[in-house]
């Protein structure tokens, strides 16, 4: 059974949208003509999302870099920077802290109406 997390005029392409919805807090976007929730969890430190950057399909983690695919949740790039500030690829390993790439948790919303519903 799906329920309501947003209406679709809270939701746009390029921009985040952080909501909470079920004890969870996961950040809303617009790719093309759909709608994906992603968690509001970076898989590195489970460092807040919601701050980064969108565009082109990708979320970016604000605080390390990491870039994920928003309809799929797949990891693009890992741990590349600190607070926005690319960094040496020599130094990518040690500021992953060990920790290999993850995706993050994503879904396809359904609409209904100008209800955006998450499965």
């Amino acid at each position: 059974m799906s329920s309501k997390i947003a209406s679709i005029q809270d939701v746009k392409e390029g921009a985040v949208t952080k909501v909470q919805h079920n004890g969870k807090s996961y950040v809303l976007t617009k790719v093309g003509a759909d709608y994906y929730a992603v968690e509001n969890r970076c898989p590195h430190l489970g460092l807040p999302l919601a701050g980064g950057r969108v565009q082109d399909g990708t979320i970016t983690c604000p605080f390390h870099g990491s870039r994920f695919d928003i309809c799929t949740g797949a990891n693009l790039d890992w741990v590349n920077g600190v607070l926005g500030v690319k960094t040496p690829k020599w130094t990518h390993k040690l500021i992953g802290l060990g920790q290999q790439p993850a995706p993050v948790t994503s879904h396809k919303l359904t609409v209904e109406g100008d209800a955006l519903k998450l499965e």
